[in-house]
């Protein structure tokens, strides 16, 4: 019987075990491990292969879009056998342009976890979004682990990437329940600035940007469960992506000019926390000139709501920031890069089965 970690626990997923190898692999166990996947045509890199890490790399394999991938891409298949009874199946798909995407299976049965990585054909893992190409990788978890068919699995987002003039977008999803998928908006020109307010007037479930070393990181708040938030997740990175390439293949002058409305709702959203608690304050600071008997039950709520309200605030998910946030003004700064060639991307819109 198998023993969920803490890791499983706090995400709620089946996760990935991360045990250590117990020991390198022998020739035995390599030409047992490949049978399921020489049999449906791929072949063993051993130059590539880490015998004492227990993985296996295999060739790539050209997909076409002419045949039943349905795409342009370049296939690598890894799999890792840190001890026996425990596989990881991670394919990784590559476009021309150098986007990729991977799929992870992880079990006790190579054969059936190769089956399932080809149940998702490489043309589901790619959408085209306003002209961007975007590559999604997934996780294939089974609700039911007794059970081995293909048709239970379900695939839960684990990461998505975009190009968009110049920058590289990345949706990083929540390993941990009820917490926040985090978007990574890197350039690749140093000293790029972007506006605070740049996702966060998406809509209120997108935050402000905040600087980080490589670039900016923002989060992004999905409620509900598994198998639904995946899709969720899915499609509000869709729309970031869409918002991002409208804005960011644009001069700055027009995101101030075209979502002013909406910078100056992200700053109310922003003086809320400080709204609040100066709200708080002050009607202590009127009650102090009422006249409460000291047996009331209004003066035992009165007692007892601040420290209540101070425990909600800092029990919360994400501590809500107290700033004055600054007046949303025409951005200075530009963005776009000082040769843009035209953009060249191919319809990968996939099936969304």
């Amino acid at each position: 019987m198998t023993v969920m970690n803490y890791a499983q626990l706090w995400t709620g997923s089946a996760g990935i075990d991360t045990t250590k190898p117990t020991h390198p692999f022998t020739h035995h166990e390599i030409l047992g491990l490949v049978q399921p996947f020489t049999q449906r045509g791929y072949q063993v890199d051993l130059a590539a292969s880490d015998r004492i890490a227990r993985r296996l790399i295999f060739k790539p394999v050209t997909h076409e879009k002419s045949d039943r991938s349905g795409i342009d891409a370049t296939e690598v298949l890894q799999l890792d056998n840190p001890r026996p009874g425990l596989h990881l199946i991670t394919r990784t798909l590559t476009l021309p342009q150098g986007l990729s995407a991977t799929l992870e299976s992880q079990g006790d049965d190579p054969a059936v976890l190769l089956q399932r990585i080809q149940t998702v054909l490489p043309q589901q893992q790619f959408r085209t979004v306003e002209g961007t190409a975007v590559a999604l990788s997934y996780r294939l978890v089974q609700p039911n682990a007794r059970r081995a068919a293909t048709d239970t699995v379900r695939r839960e987002l684990i990461r998505g990437e975009a190009e968009i003039a110049g920058f590289t977008v990345v949706l990083r999803a929540a390993q941990v329940r009820s917490y926040p998928a985090e978007i990574d908006i890197t350039p690749k020109a140093p000293g790029v600035a972007l506006p605070e307010d740049l996702l966060a007037v998406i809509g209120w479930s997108w935050s402000t940007l905040r600087k980080n070393k490589s670039g900016f990181t923002g989060k992004l708040m999905v409620r509900g469960q598994e198998p639904e938030r995946s899709g969720r997740v899915e499609a509000a990175f869709e729309k970031t992506v869409a918002h991002l390439e409208r804005t960011l293949t644009r001069p700055p002058a027009a995101y101030y000019e075209k979502l002013r409305g909406a910078r100056w709702t992200v700053t109310f959203r922003r003086a809320v926390p400080a709204l609040f608690f100066g709200g708080l304050i002050a009607g202590a600071a009127s009650l102090t000139m009422i006249d409460v008997p000291q047996d009331s039950i209004f003066n035992l709520l009165l007692m007892g709501a601040p420290p209540l309200l101070m425990f909600g605030a800092f029990g919360m998910r994400e501590t809500p920031s107290l700033e004055i946030p600054p007046i949303p003004r025409r951005w200075k700064e530009t963005w776009l890069p000082e040769s843009e060639p035209e953009p060249t991307t191919t319809n990968l819109d996939a099936q969304t089965t």
